[in-house]
């Protein structure tokens, strides 16, 4: 039972690490919390990305709104990113590539990814939000090439909760 009549309106995320199963290198080593722990059909993830990384997500649509961002870490600069991100749109897969702080808003049905960050000169933050479908119904994630369908993020990574339990 809660201690105080507001406790169940905050939530302390769990430090949730994702990895490759197939050379183990770490793709998302933050916070994230989602349906489970806030009872509602949103999900926010947050990390410092201090190396490099290819994601494994090729081009795909889903039918919820997401927003993916990307800031520097510098404290004194906000505009100080010290990295480098490429990320693809459409089913053409327009390349663009981000080397300031960066918000992607991705409406339901629009074709994106694959993401790589290609350059960290010094950690860079990683935001991804995603909101509730408009009609209610379940989120959806689907492959958009041919080659891609059938392809499970989770058959190909490993999530491991690595928070401190009390």
């Amino acid at each position: 039972m809660a201690k105080n009549k507001y406790d169940k309106y905050v939530h302390h995320p769990p430090h949730i690490q994702m990895r490759l199963k197939a050379d183990k290198s770490v793709i998302f080593d933050g916070l994230m919390v989602g349906k489970q722990l806030l009872n509602y059909d949103f999900t926010i993830g947050h990390q410092f990305v201090r190396k490099p990384f290819k994601g494994d997500n090729p081009a795909h649509t889903h039918n919820f709104q997401e927003f993916l961002a990307w800031y520097g870490g510098n404290p004194d600069d906000p505009d100080d990113f010290g990295g480098e991100v490429v990320f693809y749109f459409g089913e053409e897969l327009e390349k663009h590539i981000f080397t300031r702080p960066t918000i992607v808003s991705l409406p339901p049905g629009i074709v994106h990814c694959p993401l790589e960050i290609t350059r960290v000169d010094r950690p860079i933050i990683q935001l991804e939000m995603m909101l509730p479908t408009p009609d209610g119904s379940p989120p959806t994630r689907e492959p958009y090439f041919a080659k891609d369908k059938g392809f499970n993020p989770m058959a190909v990574m490993e999530f491991q909760d690595l928070s401190r339990k009390k």
